[in-house]
């Protein structure tokens, strides 16, 4: 059985030819893939369990600034299109 490869893993979009995965490596694969996942999510508990609050206060802080950044790009758009009316309205009368 030979080794997952990018191009032939199960999460490839394109057709398998018949020299490719064949279902039993797909299988490997997706196993291989699994305990992965399956680590990464033991790892993200680890992580909860010693800095879960620390890493609340760091995202609380983050998503603030960017929703703040956000309110300014829409209002810094909101009076650009302002701007842009009130010309055009100069420029028709």
């Amino acid at each position: 059985m030979s080794d997952c490869k990018i191009e032939n893993t199960c999460e490839t979009k394109t057709p398998k030819q018949s020299d490719c995965c064949t279902l039993a490596e797909d299988m490997i694969c997706l196993a291989k893939q699994a305990k992965k996942d399956l680590l990464k999510e033991k790892m993200k508990a680890v992580y909860e369990a010693k800095i879960g609050e620390k890493m609340n206060n760091v995202a609380e802080i983050a998503v603030t600034a960017a929703l703040e950044c956000m309110m300014q790009q829409l209002a810094s758009k909101e009076a650009c299109e302002n701007y842009k009316n009130d010309l055009i309205a100069a420029i028709k009368s």
